[in-house]
């Protein structure tokens, strides 16, 4: 595991800590583009195998056969739904609590790197900030 993160840091040149451990920001931007890829991607599949049993309910001839697809259709609609309502929920979730950490309590790192770091996994990691980091650096030195 650790010569992972070794390969990655090699690759990345920002790198976070988070938790004690410095995560590089590729880490960070692959998940979140995995995330992101599951809140697209699962809704419009359950969408697309939802439309396929209606179809089928529509050409079947059988009352009860009917009745199963269209059941079926609605129970993949809703799970369409929910998968991407859970998402947008933990990502508004995090954002809010990693907020009010960081405003409520600024001296304790712990608790706001995990909510930081949280965020970051959710969200991505802007390399821009650390470009910004980086000019604050070099103009106060």
């Amino acid at each position: 595991m650790l010569e992972l993160f070794n390969i990655l840091e090699a690759v990345s040149e920002n790198t976070t800590l988070c938790g004690g451990i410095e995560v590089p920001d590729t880490v960070f931007n692959l998940v979140a583009t995995i995330i992101k890829g599951i809140k697209i991607v699962v809704p419009i599949l359950l969408i697309i195998w939802g439309m396929i049993d209606f179809a089928k309910s529509v050409v079947a001839k059988k009352e009860e056969d009917i009745k199963k697809y269209q059941k079926a259709f609605i129970s993949r609609l809703i799970s369409a739904v929910l998968v991407f309502l859970v998402i947008i929920i933990v990502q508004l979730v995090v954002g809010i609590l990693a907020s009010v950490q960081k405003d409520s309590a600024p001296g304790t790192e712990n608790a706001d790197d995990l909510w930081s770091c949280s965020k970051k996994f959710i969200n991505g990691v802007d390399n821009s900030d650390h470009d910004k980091e980086d000019s604050n650096i070099s103009e106060d030195e």
